[in-house]
């Protein structure tokens, strides 16, 4: 009896070890790293090379189907928490990417933008996921395809 309850216990916590209840949330330190983003802005696809440096600092890069790129350009970001009633009325929190950045050929022309990651975990970034983006550039919500390298 004692071996049964305790290989019941061990499937038990490897069962629940897999659920999305103990999936990795997203922090300043856990997002680190580079990312490859696909983005529709009405007719046309945009493709983004973005990497994380460190808890404050990003990079980010347009390239183009042909190969060429625009210049790299830097900012900062801060991730916030935000809660919010879903669709059955439970509290959930919501994980807001705030970033600003600059170009070097004009370091006075600064661009914000904002990615709604939702729910998302880290292990989501891994398997690529979609976004919502905004940013102060154009008044809509562009959908992102995200995917950590």
């Amino acid at each position: 009896m004692q071996f049964m309850f305790k290989t019941i216990l061990t499937s038990a916590v490897i069962f629940f070890s897999a659920t999305a209840a103990f999936a990795t949330e997203l922090t300043p330190g856990n997002i680190v790293g580079r990312y490859n983003v696909t983005a529709k802005a009405g007719f046309q696809k945009v493709y983004v090379k973005f990497r994380v440096v460190n808890t404050r600092e990003f990079e980010i890069q347009r390239t183009y189907p042909d190969g060429h790129s625009d210049e790299e350009c830097n900012g900062t970001y801060n991730l916030t928490n935000s809660f919010y009633l879903n669709e059955y009325a439970i509290l959930a929190a919501n994980k807001t990417f705030k970033g600003i950045f600059t170009c070097p050929s004009d370091r006075n022309k600064k661009i914000d933008f904002n990615i709604d990651f939702g729910d998302t975990t880290v292990e989501d970034l891994v398997k690529g996921t979609t976004v919502t983006v905004t940013t102060s550039m154009a008044p809509i919500k562009l959908s992102a395809y995200v995917k950590k390298q």
